[in-house]
């Protein structure tokens, strides 16, 4: 099936910065990539320089040959902003939000219709609000425990599990 392209002003240099960003903390080759994508390697180099076509279905490839989150790539270029898509590459909280409001469509079909979006509005400020508390938790949590260490921690007892060296 193929997907229309997208065209929004600015979003191919903030893809590039996805692109590449992405692919960095995955500590991926930009070769790794393309043949996950199952693209030729000047065809993935140019996406990731932000030219060539720009379609909702190569987001989706790159996602999964990433381990990204799609939604969230898509609606940083929307919000012409690459670190959503980055800050979203392990959480997928724009993924878990679409499967969310897919579930809900499918759920209730066109009753969301009758919606006020008052409600709406407030439903998503209550998540938010909530997430957000999670956040602060987690932050204090780490602020009591770095204040409160002492000593050293030996290199015996860190994992180095899943850590991949560079090829020189």
């Amino acid at each position: 099936m193929l997907l229309s392209s997208i065209d929004c002003p600015g979003g191919r240099d903030v893809l590039a910065k996805i692109t590449r960003g992405i692919r960095r903390k995955r500590d991926l080759r930009t070769s790794e990539v393309a043949e996950r994508m199952g693209l030729p390697l000047r065809t993935y180099e140019l996406f990731e320089a932000g030219g060539g076509r720009l379609s909702l279905d190569r987001i989706r490839k790159f996602a999964e040959a990433t381990d990204s989150d799609p939604f969230a790539i898509i609606l940083s270029v929307a919000f012409e902003d690459a670190g959503f898509a980055l800050a979203c590459a392990d959480t997928k909280l724009a993924l878990i939000l679409a499967m969310h409001l897919q579930g809900f469509y499918e759920e209730r079909g066109a009753d969301i219709t009758f919606l006020e979006p008052p409600n709406i509005i407030g439903a998503f400020e209550r998540i938010f609000k909530e997430l957000g508390k999670k956040l602060d938790d987690n932050e204090d949590f780490l602020r009591r425990w770095f204040d409160g260490r002492t000593g050293a921690i030996s290199l015996g007892s860190l994992s180095v599990r899943g850590v991949r060296r560079r090829k020189a």
